[in-house]
């Protein structure tokens, strides 16, 4: 007997069919139009790069989430792109007749070698926007506002934006009189507070602490105590407005001369977002949001309303990115309604990435959106509620049930696919009716046309709705009953067809 290989998957990928794609794809062209409204232009990079280009000359948190290799045959370490931004960074710095500000976007798949979970895998589709050669705030108050475009013409729920800026970070640290080695780790405890509350971040800033969900122990950063609370006082600035959360910041960070130029930063960049119409947040939870939000799901053409019009965008002094080139402001969005699936779109400013590849100081700004993470939340359950859920591409099976009609059913089909309907035809001629109605709905094709032998006669079809079919079979007492009614089915002159098919699907949800 032949050994066969188990048709398995490696941790953290998926295969991907059918109508997820059409979705993602439609999802892709309204993230673009916004972008492109916005003046950036498209850039392709490769998959793989030197893994030394990757990891840099700090190696840092990015290096073990890598994937690498050394590649014998030319003796190079090689390694899969772990995002869009240090790519564009070696193009910029390889490229220094580039006339700047630089402003690009770019989509792609990108490898991570990360923990899998709810819309988290280690192969993802990323799609970015980065401005580069520029300092101001200007540039981080368009990235913000696309953001808010975007996801509003995506159709999204509630979804919040929060920035930050780092330099409020590193004031906090050394306020506290934290080690500069220990900063990348008592910032990844802070990240945490939302979900582990200011004592569980206490325990783990200290000696550690013990996970309630798993019973893991997890280590602790050691800190002493009187750092601790210091630490401790910067997480208890809480305000409902944005002005009384910077105030806050401001007045915590008085006697640190680093932070200072932090906040001059972030009073700029609220001047502009204010002056753009970025929908600043002035009070109110997380979950609420200005203006009114389009329906969940829907991937209607990008929205040409107010820029960042339904977004809440609100300063928050403790959000962390995890990256280890952010320098300036960070943010990143989530959906009100569906926290666990963490950020879908995030980025900031990295003033010193480009500069590693060339030693010139060229500043940069930028987010990239987790497509597939976002589309993972918008196909779930609660966030697809009242939506149909198609499960294939096709709109019509033209189905044939007897083979001297093969020619006359392929007529149809290339007279629905001229007017512009996805029409698939059947290819098993003379199979069962019910074989091929049951290969529509396990499809999610919507309808079905059926040509017999009387109607190729009188010049009609019939065209059956098969979702309306499935609604009624609960209704239908009996066999003699469904025959009569014949739920969701209708016959029309073949002239008709494709006319009534595009009405039909217009006025589907």
């Amino acid at each position: 007997m032949t050994d066969h290989i188990e048709p398995r998957l490696a941790k953290g990928m998926r295969d991907i069919v059918g109508a997820t794609l059409v979705r993602r794809a439609a999802m892709v062209e309204t993230i673009r139009g916004v972008f492109e409204r916005y003046g950036f232009q498209p850039l392709e990079t490769p998959i793989l790069e030197l893994r030394d280009v990757l990891v840099g000359a700090k190696a840092g948190e990015t290096a073990a989430r890598i994937y690498s290799w050394r590649h014998a045959e030319d003796e190079i370490d090689l390694g899969l792109r772990f995002d869009l931004t240090v790519p564009l960074a070696r193009f910029v710095a390889a490229n220094p007749e580039l006339r700047r500000p630089f402003k690009r976007y770019q989509i792609g798949p990108v490898f991570r070698v990360d923990k899998p979970g709810a819309g988290r895998f280690r192969e993802f589709l990323q799609f970015d926007i980065d401005t580069v050669g520029t300092r101001s705030m200007l540039a981080d108050a368009e990235i913000l506002l696309a953001m808010g475009e975007s996801l509003g013409a995506l159709g999204l729920p509630d979804h919040t934006i929060r920035w930050n800026h780092r330099g409020i970070l590193n004031g906090a640290l050394r306020r506290a009189g934290v080690p500069p080695a220990l900063a990348t780790a008592v910032i990844r405890v802070i990240d945490k507070e939302d979900k582990i509350g200011l004592d569980g971040v206490r325990a783990e800033l200290g000696a550690g602490r013990v996970d309630e969900e798993s019973g893991a122990r997890i280590e602790g950063v050691g800190l002493p105590a009187a750092q601790i609370e210091a630490l401790a006082d910067f997480l208890r600035i809480e305000a409902v407005s944005d002005e009384d959360r910077v105030e806050q910041a401001r007045a915590l960070l008085s006697a640190v001369p680093q932070a200072q130029v932090a906040l001059a930063e972030i009073d700029e960049l609220r001047r502009h977002l204010t002056a753009m119409g970025g929908g600043v947040a002035t009070g109110g939870a997380a979950g609420e949001a200005s203006g009114a939000s389009a329906p969940p799901g829907a991937f209607a053409a990008a929205s040409r309303a107010t820029p960042g019009a339904g977004a809440r965008i609100r300063f928050a002094p403790k959000l962390a990115r995890g990256m280890d080139y952010y320098t300036g402001p960070i943010f990143e969005a989530t959906l009100d309604a569906l926290p666990e699936f963490g950020s879908i779109m995030g980025g900031g400013r990295y003033d010193e990435l480009v500069s590693r590849f060339s030693g010139e100081a060229i500043a940069g700004v930028g987010a990239s959106i987790g497509v597939d993470r976002l589309l993972a939340a918008l196909e779930h359950p609660r966030e697809r509620q009242g939506q149909a859920q198609r499960a294939g591409v096709t709109q019509v099976l033209v189905t044939v049930m007897d083979r001297a009609l093969l020619a006359e059913c392929q007529s149809i089909v290339r007279e629905l696919r001229a007017a512009g309907l996805r029409a698939e035809l059947w290819l098993e001629p003379a199979s069962r009716l019910g074989e091929q109605l049951r290969y529509a709905s396990y499809w999610g094709i919507p309808y079905a046309v059926i040509l017999g032998s009387d109607e190729a006669r009188s010049g009609k079809v019939t065209i059956k709705d098969l979702e309306q079919g499935r609604s009624a079979a609960g209704r239908v007492a009996s066999r003699t009953e469904w025959v009569e009614q014949r739920p969701g089915q209708f016959t029309l002159d073949r002239t008709r067809l494709a006319a009534a098919l595009q009405e039909l699907l217009a006025a589907a949800p």
